[in-house]
């Protein structure tokens, strides 16, 4: 699964490497320790029906994606991740799979495992050996709810609130030693495909994103101990990602 992940690099290099606008807040940049609820950075892609224009955006949405029927904000609390497998089917993202198709970028992500006496929870970062930034498959819904939003994720008249999802499947290989679930990491280019919104039908979405051939190599990714911290939600910061000191 992907329940806690750190965006932290630089926002120019990556609108310019992806060719896209910039509409995200700009006081929301560096943090280390972001959790499900929390406002986070996506990448989505649109056509304009009268020019037929496509735009590609930076955006924020709150992490966990609220379909048109969620009654209160609250439901985002339990959609923070959406199976591939399973996408769909589901009511609360099959709506989204056909036209609102996401990337969510990050640094990289934790994942927590026991040590072999099974008492302590070790967090662990997953992220590319070689720091290059990662693009994980996600899904975004327009809420309306009550209508009156406010924050970085709301719409410039708040009427909206912009929610999202990332997707997961079965880990395989060395990262199912450590969770039996993994996001849909994709490389850059594959990042394309998934956003074209020239794939407008559901099924066809579908059937591309359970086509492991464009997933992102799994030895592309380093895995190491962080600090046990960043299990505590208000901690933020880089000496996060710094190893464990332990007692000899």
């Amino acid at each position: 699964m992907c329940g806690r992940f750190a965006f932290f690099q630089e926002i120019e290099p990556l609108i310019d490497d992806l060719d896209a606008v910039d509409l995200a807040d700009p006081a929301l940049r560096r943090r280390w320790n972001i959790p499900p609820t929390a406002p986070i950075h996506v990448v989505t892609e649109s056509l304009d029906r009268d020019s037929g224009e496509v735009l590609r955006a930076l955006r924020v949405a709150r992490w966990g994606l609220l379909p048109p029927f969620a009654k209160d904000a609250a439901f985002s609390s339990r959609t923070f991740n959406a199976r591939r497998e399973t996408l769909g089917e589901k009511a609360s993202f099959r709506g989204s799979l056909a036209r609102y198709r996401a990337v969510v970028p990050m640094d990289g992500y934790y994942e927590w495992v026991r040590d072999e006496a099974g008492k302590r929870k070790q967090p662990m970062f997953i992220a590319p050996a070689d720091g290059s930034p990662l693009f994980m498959a996600a899904l975004v819904s327009w809420w309306k709810g009550s209508g009156d939003h406010e924050g970085p994720a709301a719409s410039e008249d708040g009427r909206f609130l912009l929610s999202a999802t990332i997707i997961t499947r079965a880990a395989t290989g060395d990262l199912a030693r450590i969770h039996d679930r993994t996001p849909v990491m994709l490389p850059r280019d594959e990042v394309d495909a998934w956003l074209d919104p020239g794939m407008d039908d559901r099924h066809a979405a579908q059937d591309w994103i359970l086509e492991d051939g464009h997933l992102l190599d799994d030895a592309t990714l380093a895995v190491r101990e962080v600090s046990p911290a960043v299990g505590k939600v208000g901690n933020d910061g880089p000496e996060l990602l710094e190893p464990p000191q332990r007692l000899l």
